[in-house]
């Protein structure tokens, strides 16, 4: 049985996805919804290339989920992320499913208001961090609890972009509607990705940002500490080049480095010997979801990781204000 999916925010990674599921056999993507007409015309074209000559438009989100939501089993959310929770909360209150965009929401009291209606309504509601749900970021984490590479004895990791020129005049640098900079939407893929790979909730955070003359931050360094006493390090710099990432665990036996996205990881041995995988992810996500939907798997990208993700931001944020004073999380 087909799920039927509604998609409210029709930007580039949208669009991406909508290119991908829509050629699947398992999916049927009923309605769409952007404020841009050129992104709602962009999205149908790729729908009627895939054979979909109708699909239901909506410029405005409350009006497609009034209309379509009895009709739906699902919504999948890509819009900027001050508008995450009251989307994300309607569709909960309809009974739907939800796959949210990262991050979840810009406030821990969001993030317990979405608690609280999940809880409510049963339904699931899965956070697309590509390394939340990616087979080899999990088996990293099952491998870190079983000492599989002896014990974890420090994190590194660091994030990159060419982000600041990028999106200059995008809303990803209006604060009011993107919650944060570089740290909160690129930097939020590494946040995530260390976060569930710690094996203890953190205890501490100092931070520094500089935004660089620009109106969010463009560069933050965090450095923390786990309620084991095991030290880690959290670097952003989005005035660089290309979007990539790299996440080192420090092991007695072993350094294995992963992406931010879980697409890779690398396994170095004490002789300098490198073992590789990588993971496909644009199908992966809908996957994840679908299995998770139906009961066959756990949530690996859940609520109460997003609620985990709002306390460390909020965190950064405090200790950056204070000059990277430490802060508690």
């Amino acid at each position: 049985m087909k799920l039927k999916l509604g998609v409210i925010g029709c930007g580039k990674k949208s669009s991406q996805y909508i290119d991908t599921w829509s050629q699947r056999t398992d999916i049927d993507i009923v309605c769409v919804c952007d404020p841009s007409e050129g992104a709602l015309q962009h999205v149908k074209s790729i729908l009627s290339d895939h054979g979909q000559k109708q699909v239901h438009a909506y410029q405005d989100w409350q009006t497609l989920l009034s209309e379509q939501g009895s009709t739906l089993d699902a919504v999948y959310i890509c819009t900027p992320h001050a508008v995450h929770a009251d989307q994300a909360l309607a569709a909960l209150e309809l009974n739907l499913d939800v796959l949210l965009e990262k991050p979840m929401v810009t406030t821990v009291d969001e993030a317990k208001a979405l608690q609280l209606a999940q809880q409510t309504s049963g339904k699931q509601l899965v956070v697309a961090y590509q390394g939340g749900l990616s087979p080899l970021v999990h088996q990293l984490k099952e491998d870190i609890a079983t000492k599989r590479y002896g014990d974890l004895m420090s994190i590194n990791a660091a994030i990159w972009e060419d982000w600041a020129d990028t999106y200059t005049g995008h809303w990803k640098q209006v604060p009011e509607i993107s919650g944060g900079g570089f740290m909160f939407d690129t930097g939020a893929h590494m946040m995530n990705t260390t976060s569930m790979l710690c094996s203890q909730p953190f205890a501490s955070v100092s931070a520094k940002m500089n935004n660089h003359n620009f109106p969010v931050d463009i560069v933050t360094t965090v450095i923390g500490e786990l309620a084991d006493g095991m030290l880690f390090s959290m670097h952003a710099c989005g005035k660089s080049i290309r979007c990539t990432s790299r996440i080192e665990c420090f092991f007695t036996d072993y350094v294995v480095r992963v992406c931010a996205w879980g697409r890779w990881i690398e396994i170095e041995d004490r002789d300098g010997n490198i073992e590789r995988k990588e993971q496909e992810s644009a199908n992966n996500l809908m996957n994840v979801f679908l299995q998770t939907k139906d009961g066959n798997i756990q949530n690996p990208s859940d609520i109460e990781q997003g609620l985990h993700m709002a306390k460390l931001w909020d965190a950064i944020k405090l200790s950056a204000s204070k000059n990277g004073a430490p802060v508690t999380c």
